[in-house]
């Protein structure tokens, strides 16, 4: 292009390298850029650019311009549901602490063994930590063996 066409695009008169296209926001300015530049261009009588026509940066920019909105929106929704996820979360964990421990109550005046037999039935599984189990025996869980 020549030093005068670059002032369209907001380009420098000397500038004559290719412009950065890393991230999604300067893809979506210099887009603009060329099509206003272009358009402006036209209005003062230029030659259009032939290679490529506006018309097909164009069509390409609209299409990445629907893809990156429809990115974005996804990008968003995704967002609000972690935020949700997590103001729930509290809530559930608290609602899980309540149900165990009312399990765990409700046997705690059976042998350890029985206790975890029966709490297993109400969906509480006892997992050993490797420093708990040198002090766990195997009559206390069927699961040591599994886990070990």
């Amino acid at each position: 292009l020549t030093p005068e066409t670059r002032n369209y695009f907001a380009m420098g008169e000397d500038e004559k390298k290719v412009p950065s296209l890393i991230t999604e926001e300067d893809v979506v300015w210099w887009g603009e850029q060329l099509i206003k530049g272009e358009q402006h261009r036209r209005n003062k009588g230029k030659n259009p650019i032939t290679n490529p026509t506006i018309a097909i940066v164009k069509v390409h920019f609209d299409k990445f311009m629907e893809y990156h909105n429809h990115q974005k929106s996804l990008k968003d929704r995704s967002q609000r549901a972690q935020v949700n996820l997590n103001e729930r979360r509290s809530q559930i964990d608290g609602v899980i602490q309540q149900i165990w421990n009312e399990v765990e109550h409700t046997y705690s005046d059976l042998p350890e063994e029985m206790r975890r037999e029966e709490a297993g039935e109400y969906g509480l599984i006892y997992v050993f930590r490797k420093n708990e189990l040198s002090n766990a025996t195997l009559f206390q869980s069927p699961r040591i063996e599994e886990i070990g």
